[in-house]
């Protein structure tokens, strides 16, 4: 008898994979055995020759699925600035490591010098509060330390005011966003917490970045709300919630030196919201890429894998991790993560080694330096993360206000990365093309449909469930 051969043809959006499958008759399951993308300007054909455990007597068992894949494949292209608002739903911004910009901002010999470092950090803030409405920026994260002296104990009086005196700089810069009601969320790193030894309500962390102040600045937020911290008095571990482009999220915030109780309640936040989307901020989580594609990270001690082991896995709602800690950047995209299968996307993004010369910074005379001299602005990039939800695609800039550049890769001293597979690409100025590599990550993220009592995929014919976004400068990733 000659094998049966399974033929489909129809039509599918190219951004979309269908997939034919056959019902295996002696395993009882259902089992793909042709795929591919929707086809541009003609019909979609699929083809298959199955064996006798596809046959119930002359018959065979066929369903056609198309799906939103999460994939690393969306069509690489070149853009000048950002995406345009229009394009997109809503957008993120994240940030880490600002410690050199808070010491120098304190630290430095001449008030010239001092102002150029407070600038540094300061224009993040202010360019991100002067853009928030027009560029829908929904939430901003900063994954830890903020400042650079208050890794151990302070041993002298001197080196306590240092440390006071950097936090009280910092904090001018975050008050910013909280002046222009823009929601936010600060954790701390090992520089701020004396490497997770600092702990509770009486920590400096919380007396510049406690509850109180969250829960005053959560007044002025729109769409948005301060959810409390995990215990009374202490902000180390705190969760936000906000809602954009239709869909809900949850925000965990995770400071440096998770202990087993930090990560219990952080699981049990993502289960009390399993219908908003899940976004895990850990200052300490995947280590840079080896790969000058940027991929491949693997984890970050002493957090990163207890973190992904008992809340990603465990969470199918998360489908975003925002880390720092490691100097250089990471992404990995995992589609299949825990029993569910879940999409989860993991970005490290930490500029602060990233030099620049005294020149460009205008240092020469302010602070003496040569105009080669290599100094640690790169703490003055963020990253944008744009969300076009009905395409089911983010994209992400990396971007200077102090040097009004989006190319953060020009200034690693190392020269690690191509700047084309993953992050933060070539030298870029806004009025300049800058690599953008797309990529579709599959599924719907979560909308809480309130009318039905339960979770619906936002874009038809996905599996319920997530997916996320990927990272880097020019980049674009679908869920």
């Amino acid at each position: 008898m000659t094998a049966p051969v399974l033929r489909w043809e129809g039509a599918i959006d190219p951004a979309r994979r269908v997939v034919l499958h056959a019902w295996n008759v002696r395993a009882g399951s259902r089992d793909p055995v042709a795929a591919a993308r929707g086809a541009a300007e003609a019909a979609t054909v699929l083809t298959a020759t199955v064996d006798e455990r596809y046959l119930d007597g002359q018959f065979v068992h066929v369903l056609v699925t198309g799906a939103d894949p999460f994939a690393d494949d969306i069509d690489a292209s070149d853009k000048a600035g950002f995406d345009d608002p229009a394009s997109y739903d809503f957008s993120l911004v994240h940030y880490t490591d600002t410690q050199y910009l808070s010491e120098g901002a304190v630290e430095q010999e001449s008030p010239e010098e001092r102002a150029i470092w407070e600038k540094a950090y300061g224009d993040v803030t202010r360019w991100v509060a002067a853009n928030a409405r027009d560029r829908k920026i929904a939430y901003v994260a900063h994954t830890g330390d903020i400042i650079e002296n208050n890794i151990r104990r302070p041993a002298t009086p001197e080196l306590e005011r240092r440390v006071v005196g950097e936090m009280e700089l910092s904090s001018r810069q975050q008050q910013v966003l909280d002046d222009a009601g823009v929601a936010n969320g600060v954790i701390a790193g090992n520089h701020d917490n004396q490497s997770g030894t600092e702990e509770g309500p009486e920590a400096i962390y919380n007396r510049y970045y406690g509850p109180d102040r969250y829960t005053a600045a959560a007044a002025r937020w729109q769409n948005a709300s301060y959810g409390g911290p995990w215990r009374n008095g202490d902000n180390q571990n705190h969760y936000g919630l906000f809602s954009a482009g239709g869909l809900d999220f949850v925000v965990v915030g995770l400071s440096y030196g998770v202990t087993r109780d930090e990560g219990e309640w952080a699981d049990e936040v993502f289960k009390r919201f399993p219908g908003r989307n899940g976004i895990l901020l850990s200052h300490d989580y995947i280590k840079p890429s080896k790969s000058p594609d940027g991929r491949g990270s693997t984890f970050s001690a002493p957090d990163g894998a207890m973190l992904f082991n008992t809340i990603v896995a465990d969470n199918p709602n998360v489908f975003l991790i925002l880390a720092g800690h490691e100097h250089g950047v990471g992404t990995n995209v995992k589609p299949q993560v825990g029993d569910i299968g879940n999409g989860v996307v993991e970005l490290l993004a930490d500029y602060q080694f990233y030099t620049v010369s005294a020149d460009r910074l205008g240092l020469v005379e302010a602070g003496g330096y040569s105009p080669t001299d290599q100094l640690r602005f790169g703490a003055s990039f963020f990253r944008m993360l744009q969300f076009d939800v009905d395409r089911g695609e983010m994209s992400v800039d990396t971007y200077s206000p102090l040097l009004d550049d989006f190319g953060a890769t020009e200034f690693d001293i190392d020269r690690r990365y191509n700047g084309r597979g993953g992050h933060d690409g070539a030298p870029g100025r806004p009025d300049q093309p800058h690599h953008q590599l797309r990529h579709r990550l599959g599924r719907g993220l979560r909308a809480d449909d309130r009318d039905r009592g339960g979770d619906r995929a936002v874009r038809p014919g996905g599996q319920r469930g997530v997916g996320g976004p990927q990272a880097g400068h020019g980049l674009a990733h679908g869920w």
